[in-house]
């Protein structure tokens, strides 16, 4: 089968879309699937139809509805083949409640099939569109579990780290963490936050540079690449999410959980699709909720340890990246059987 991928990332390699297309494509190459990925932050227009159209692929497969769906369907129509979309976040919690959400609609009614991560994403679809409920499939998104677990000694000597990795831009509300740690910090001086990320918002970026001056424990890794991420999740005591929403699931939040590391996240529908209270992390609702579960993380080595040994087990038995790969190619069978 011969598998065209539309994706607003690709060769960002570092952004959760683009993770998950990696992933996506791998393992569908490792199942026999004959795969190519075309990225819309690189090409569009007439190039983007030319080169789908000398592929010549069976099926379209979207990545972002807003993003790569309506490519996928503006190709559909004109090259006569079936797409489906997979919501990735942002397509599901902005776009379709802003002024993006006429363009959206059209992209998702024309396709096949849809994707959710998690029943969550669905229900939510299903709010401002509920004709397309029953055409939304359910596909975890999948993690490869790391050859080494191993604990590397902490960048800095006798530091409690917290690490954020998140793209920065508003979404992620990766400034949230600053003003509670720095609470925790005044007590416990061994406090430290790494952020680590690509630049995906110019403004919103200036404005963490700037707030990361007033607090001293705070550092920006700048971009890590995704090959170097195991290293960094081994060195580090507790893996945030401080999202505004996500799209089902974070990967960072799988790849942390893959790590057997301890989570603290903003109580959210995505996160609480993963996280469960007190059995694979901990989720706050502000930031007296933050600052009082960071420190009972500081505080409790046992928590912590108990916290990741569930959170890789669960990672083991429900985001297996193979079993990911072979619900689409199912999914793509019954697509293109009933043409």
């Amino acid at each position: 089968m011969r598998v065209g991928i539309i994706s607003p990332n690709y060769y960002a390699e570092e952004t959760g879309n683009a993770v998950t297309v990696r992933r996506v494509e791998r393992h569908l190459k490792e199942l026999g699937c004959e795969v190519k990925v075309f990225a819309t932050d690189r090409m569009a227009g007439e190039k983007l139809q030319g080169a789908v159209a000398e592929f010549a692929p069976d099926i379209l497969h979207a990545f972002h509805a807003y993003h790569g769906g309506r490519m996928a369907c503006v190709l559909s129509k004109v090259l006569g083949i079936p797409y489906l979309v997979t919501f990735t976040g942002t397509d599901i919690y902005n776009a379709l409640c802003d002024q993006r959400n006429l363009e959206l609609h059209g992209a998702l009614r024309g396709a096949s099939r849809l994707v959710a991560f998690h029943g969550c994403v669905r229900h939510r679809l299903a709010k401002h569109m509920p004709s397309l409920e029953e055409r939304t499939a359910i596909i975890p998104q999948g993690v490869d579990l790391p050859v080494d677990c191993t604990t590397l000694p902490p960048a800095e000597e006798g530091s409690f780290t917290f690490l954020l990795p998140a793209g920065l831009r508003p979404v992620k509300n990766v400034l949230f963490p600053l003003e509670p740690l720095a609470a925790l910090y005044a007590a416990h001086p061994q406090v430290r936050l790494l952020l680590a990320g690509p630049v995906l918002d110019k403004d919103y970026a200036a404005q963490v540079m700037e707030a990361l001056e007033r607090y001293p424990f705070a550092r920006y890794l700048g971009v890590v690449g995704h090959d170097l991420m195991g290293d960094l999740y081994r060195r580090i005591d507790v893996v945030l999410n401080s999202s505004l929403s996500e799209g089902g699931m974070a990967n960072t939040v799988l790849e942390a959980m893959a790590y057997a590391k301890p989570l603290l996240v903003a109580d959210i529908e995505g996160n609480r699709s993963v996280v469960k209270e007190h059995v694979t992390g901990l989720l706050y609702r502000d930031s007296g909720e933050f600052v009082a579960k960071a420190g009972e993380l500081l505080a409790d080595a046992r928590l912590r340890e108990k916290l990741g040994k569930n959170g890789k087990a669960q990672v083991r038995e429900h985001y297996s990246p193979d079993k990911e790969a072979v619900s689409y190619l199912n999914l793509y069978r019954e697509i293109l059987q009933a043409k």
